[in-house]
């Protein structure tokens, strides 16, 4: 790996974790699915998926070794390489891009629910009963966001892989 690939790996996780903490103060707005799908259609599958590695591990090592924590390590990376691996998909169909984004935005509030079975099976169905109008929302939310910002934001950092 080159340093120029190294560095564009530490800015894009960076990056994931700015969007995570600057969009967690908005009730149910969460762009960092959108943010790691829109690199994954621009960079490689590698970088893509090592730059949300970094968040995860960025994020536990700042806010601690939680349950959710290590689940955004699982779930995130996972999502890089499924965006990734969906590029020709995605290329020219913006209503199917958006509604792979809002699924997965749904996903997570559900997915990061799931190790809480460690516990209880009662606690675990409690969590996701109580956190699918949260989901909805939130993957509303990122349907609408990706409808209106993917092409602008797929340009800048098309322009910005090319420099």
């Amino acid at each position: 790996m080159t340093t120029r690939e190294l560095t564009r790996i530490a800015m894009m996780g960076t990056l994931l974790y700015i969007v995570f903490h600057a969009f967690s103060n908005i009730l149910y707005l969460e762009l960092i699915t959108f943010t790691i799908l829109s690199f994954s259609q621009v960079f490689a599958k590698r970088d893509t998926v090592l730059a949300c590695v970094l968040f995860a591990s960025l994020h536990m090592l700042l806010h601690g070794v939680l349950i959710w924590n290590i689940a955004y390590l699982l779930i995130f990376p996972a999502y890089g390489y499924l965006f990734a691996s969906m590029k020709r998909l995605f290329k020219g169909h913006l209503l199917v891009t958006a509604l792979a984004a809002g699924i997965c935005s749904f996903l997570i509030g559900q997915l990061v629910d799931l190790p809480f079975i460690l516990f209880s099976k009662t606690v675990t169905m409690f969590y996701l009963l109580l956190g699918l109008k949260t989901s909805l929302i939130q993957g509303s939310l990122t349907f609408i966001a990706t409808l209106f910002l993917y092409e602008p934001v797929q340009n800048v950092l098309m322009r910005i892989k090319d420099q």
